[in-house]
C-alpha cells in the first residue's frame, strides 16, 4: 500500500501520527492512531507489549473468512459507491474515512477487540460485580439462616425439655422442702420432750438416791466386809452409825475398766437424816484435819494410805454436769464448787451469790 510507506502518517485518516498512541497490523504493517484503530486510550494503556504486536487492522480483520464471506474495508460504502466507475476519476482522497478526533471518546457500553471479544466497561464491571455479590451473599445468608433456624430450633427444644425438668424438680423441692420443714418441727418437738423427760428422769433418780452416799478411795480385798468398813467410817469421823442404818452396801462398776482405782461403794443409809450427817462430819474432819485427812488407815485398813473421799450419790447426769462445772470454774478462777441434794452449786468467792448449775445452759452463767 501507498499509505503504508510513510509510517508517520496514519493509514485510517492520512493525519500524522502521535509518538506512542499508535498500533501497527501485524499483517499489512500499516500504522494506525486509536481513532481510527477504534481503541480507546484507556484500553491502549493497559495493553502489554505482546498484544500491540499482535493487533490487526480492520482492514485485515475484515479480510478474514467469515460467516456470509463479506469483507468490511476501512472506507465508507457509501464513499465507494458515489465513486465513478472510472478510477481516474476518483481523488485519493475518496477512498479514506475521515473522522472527527476527539481528546477524550465517551466510554461506550462495550467495546469489541479486533478479534470480535467484547471489552467490559466499569459500569458493566460494576453491575456484574454488584450482581454476583448480591447472589452470592443472598445464598450465604439464606444458608446461615437455615442453620440458624435449625439451631433455634433445636435450643427452643432443649429449653422446653429443661424448663418440664426445672418444674418437675422445683415441684420436688418444694414437696422436699414441706417435708423438711415438718421434720425439723417435730425434732424440734422431740428435742423438748427428750430434754424434759431427760430432766424429769434425772429428779426421779435423785429422789431414789436422796438416801445414799457414795466412798470413792476404798481399797478392795476378797474377804472385805463393807458394812463394817461403813461403821468404822462412822466411828473414825465421830459420827457413829449402827449396822441397822445401813439398809445396804455394794461396789459399782468401773466405767473404765482399764484403771487402777479401786471400784466406788455405794451406802443406802435409813434416812436422808443420817446421810446429810455423815457427810457433814467428813467435811469436819477434814477441816480439822488438813495434814491427815481421812484415809484408809483410819478405816483400819493396812497397807500403803489411801485417800478415802466421801460424798452424795449422784445421777450419771449430775457427775457429767459437775465435771463440766469444774473445769469452768477452774478457768473462770471460782473458788467455790459444792454440791447440795444432788444439785451442783458455784460461787467466785465469800462475797458473791452461789448459783445453781441446773443443766449444761446454766454454765453459761459462770463468767
Amino acid at each position: 500500500m501507498a499509505s503504508a510507506l510513510n509510517s508517520n502518517i496514519c493509514a485510517g485518516c492520512r493525519n500524522t501520527l502521535p509518538k506512542k498512541e499508535f498500533l501497527s497490523c501485524l499483517i499489512c504493517k500499516s500504522n494506525y492512531d486509536c481513532v481510527c484503530a477504534n481503541i480507546p486510550i484507556r484500553h491502549f494503556d493497559q495493553m502489554d507489549k505482546q498484544k500491540r504486536n499482535n493487533w490487526k487492522c480492520p482492514e485485515c480483520c475484515s479480510k478474514q473468512p467469515k460467516t456470509g464471506n463479506t469483507h468490511t474495508p476501512v472506507r465508507s460504502a457509501v464513499t465507494s459507491q458515489t465513486c465513478s466507475k472510472a478510477t481516474d476519476e476518483c481523488s485519493p482522497e475518496t477512498f479514506v474515512t475521515l473522522r472527527k478526533k476527539h481528546n477524550e471518546s465517551p466510554a461506550p457500553a462495550s467495546i469489541k477487540s479486533n478479534d470480535g471479544s467484547n471489552f467490559l466497561t466499569e459500569n458493566n464491571l460494576r453491575d456484574i460485580i454488584k450482581q454476583e455479590l448480591s447472589t452470592a451473599i443472598q445464598n450465604l445468608v439464606t444458608t446461615q439462616l437455615s442453620t440458624i433456624n435449625e439451631q433455634i430450633a433445636g435450643f427452643c427444644e432443649s429449653m422446653s425439655f429443661i424448663n418440664a425438668q426445672f418444674e418437675e424438680m422445683k415441684s420436688a423441692i418444694e414437696e422436699k422442702s414441706a417435708i423438711i420443714n415438718n421434720l425439723k418441727k417435730e425434732n424440734t418437738q422431740l428435742q423438748a420432750s427428750v430434754k424434759d423427760l431427760t430432766t424429769r428422769l434425772n429428779i426421779v433418780e435423785s429422789h431414789m438416791r436422796e438416801c445414799n452416799i457414795e466412798v470413792n478411795g476404798i481399797p478392795e480385798h476378797k474377804a472385805e466386809n463393807l458394812v463394817n468398813t461403813i461403821v468404822q467410817l462412822g466411828q473414825a469421823v465421830k459420827n457413829p452409825l449402827s449396822v441397822d442404818d445401813i439398809q445396804y452396801v455394794t461396789r459399782v462398776a468401773k466405767l473404765n475398766k482399764n484403771a487402777d482405782k479401786p471400784r466406788s461403794v455405794i451406802v443406802k443409809l435409813r434416812t436422808m437424816k443420817h446421810r446429810d450427817a455423815i457427810l457433814a462430819a467428813v467435811a469436819l474432819f477434814n477441816k480439822k484435819n488438813p495434814e491427815d485427812k481421812l484415809n484408809s488407815h483410819h478405816l483400819g485398813i493396812g497397807g500403803s494410805r489411801v485417800p478415802i473421799y466421801v460424798s452424795e450419790h449422784l445421777t450419771p447426769g449430775n457427775k457429767s454436769l459437775h465435771a463440766a462445772a469444774r473445769i469452768k470454774s477452774k478457768e473462770m478462777k471460782y473458788r467455790f464448787i459444792w454440791i447440795r441434794n444432788g444439785k451442783v452449786y458455784v460461787r467466785k468467792d465469800e462475797f458473791s451469790q452461789a448459783i445453781i448449775i441446773k443443766n449444761e445452759d446454766s454454765l453459761k452463767l459462770i463468767i
